[in-house]
């Protein structure tokens, strides 16, 4: 690689601080900072050059198929969803982002028949916005035979499919389509963002042998640190390996569902659905004996925990493993006081997405008024001293950074986005940068810093955030 020097108007670094308007690099690594001699060839760059932007939990084979197949927010019927995923093109009908909450007929249920009468020719599958639930159609469901290996998340008379069974199902599903092609578009737009590294959660098999094959083309341009659900951890392992600029970093794994299917654990009733506290996926003492074995390998865990009474028992396990920044919990998103202090005690990484507080508009039907406090506390984690990192769990969120950065800042009107919870531009900075770096671990552990012995990978920014907000102009990939 040349010898190069970056110059730009300035030079931040994680905490949004000035710290120069150069940096020479040397074999894609950062030489030094403000450099003095003139022997390199220099690079002149509009903006600020900032850390590479992180999103340390997104879904890259999701991504590519929500590209390809058919966007279905904004559905205002049942009927909507079906006659939008009959123009998904490829092999299988597939689309993402239908919410019944916001149908005319509010709670009304795309169901297989009607999937059946508008896409009769291929496999269709439509993914609710939070992918803990789905629809399929009939000819989806024979292929699949997801009803056989998963009988009580399957409702085949409706054809709603529920939490594993939806992972499965889309799984199967892509034996008919070309991964490669669908993972280079993924990894093409979110770079497209600003984002160049990373952790893609529940890395399917196909998705692990992807990205090997990108890797050794020598087309990757980014770095992404790959998470397989437990059962496709070895396989991945065998394909993808733990090293290189795309690797397997640890496991995925889920002890609740989502708010919107009313799937999440919570410690108390749904106040919208009296009776029902959510699914209880994974207990404690089944963590310990899942995860164990993953962390004395050197491998990282990461666990989903949406509802307060899921996070109980994660935190309980962790607790027993003491996995330090080996162990991540996805999401913790309900947080009753006081469990911020255990959160932080066991000195994992939280990883949460800002922008469920603007989706989730609809808090206060599950919650209640007087819950309303426990969902997104992001101040109250922050001040706990737990490690905070950003994420966009895209494709159930935008991959905008912009979009993240407003909502962590409290910059939006739902009724999760409260004031008293509003996260500075630097710690917000410092979550999409560094920390979420660190939280991925593996490959995309260098990047988010700008600093002697670093990787040559920098996001650019129109503008300081502190006064305008995160605006991306690009990125500089020469050490990705």
């Amino acid at each position: 690689m040349p010898t190069l020097v970056l110059k730009a108007e300035g030079i931040v670094n994680e905490y949004l601080e000035p710290i120069g308007d150069s940096i020479l690099v040397e074999d894609g690594r950062v030489k030094s900072v403000n450099p003095k001699a003139g022997y390199a060839t220099e690079k002149q760059y509009q903006g600020l050059i900032a850390p590479a932007i992180v999103d340390a939990h997104l879904h890259i084979t999701w991504i590519g198929l929500a590209l390809q197949g058919a966007d279905l927010q904004g559905s205002k019927t049942p009927e909507d969803v079906a006659r939008k995923l009959a123009g998904a093109q490829g092999p299988i009908a597939y689309g993402r982002g239908w919410d019944q909450e916001n149908f005319i007929v509010r709670g009304a249920m795309p169901t297989r028949k009607l999937l059946d009468q508008y896409v009769p020719d291929r496999p269709a599958v439509a993914v609710r916005v939070c992918g803990h639930l789905a629809v399929a159609n009939t000819l989806a469901l024979h292929a699949s035979q997801i009803h056989s290996r998963y009988p009580g998340l399957v409702d085949v008379e409706e054809g709603i499919v529920r939490e594993d069974a939806v992972y499965h199902l889309v799984e199967a599903l892509l034996e008919k389509v070309d991964a490669s092609l669908l993972v280079a578009k993924a990894l093409e737009y979110i770079k497209s963002h600003g984002v160049l590294g990373v952790s893609s959660m529940s890395c399917p098999v196909s998705e692990a042998a992807a990205l090997a094959r990108i890797q050794e083309a020598g087309r990757l341009h980014s770095r992404i640190s790959c998470y397989p659900r437990p059962e496709d951890l070895d396989r991945a392992l065998q394909i993808l390996g733990r090293e290189g600029k795309a690797a397997v970093v640890g496991i995925k794994d889920f002890a609740d569902g989502s708010l919107g299917a009313r799937t999440a654990y919570l410690s108390m009733d749904y106040s919208d659905d009296p009776g029902n506290r959510g699914m209880r996926l994974l207990d404690a003492k089944t963590i310990i004996k899942r995860a164990g074995p993953v962390l004395r390998k050197g491998l990282r865990v990461a666990i989903h925990a949406i509802g307060d009474a899921a996070l109980d028992d994660v935190v309980e396990a962790y607790e027993t493993l003491s996995p330090g920044p080996n162990g991540r919990i996805e999401h913790a998103s309900i947080v009753r006081p006081g469990q911020e202090k255990r959160l932080a005690g066991i000195g994992v990484h939280v990883v949460v997405q800002p922008h469920f507080r603007v989706s989730d508009w609809w808090i206060t039907d599950r919650l209640g008024q007087q819950r309303l406090t426990w969902a997104y506390p992001f101040r109250r984690l922050a001040d706990s001293g737990a490690r905070l990192a950003f994420s966009t769990d895209s494709p159930v969120e935008p991959i905008d950074p912009a979009k993240t950065f407003r909502a962590a800042l409290s910059q939006c009107s739902q009724p999760s986005c409260l004031p008293s919870e509003a996260l500075t531009p630097e710690e917000a900075f410092l979550a999409y940068t560094r920390s979420a770096a660190e939280a991925s671990g593996g490959p995309v552990a260098e990047l988010g810093r700008v600093e002697q012995g670093s990787p040559a990978c920098f996001t650019i920014l129109a503008g300081d955030p502190r006064r305008e907000g995160l605006r991306i102009l690009g990125t500089i990939d020469v050490g990705c």
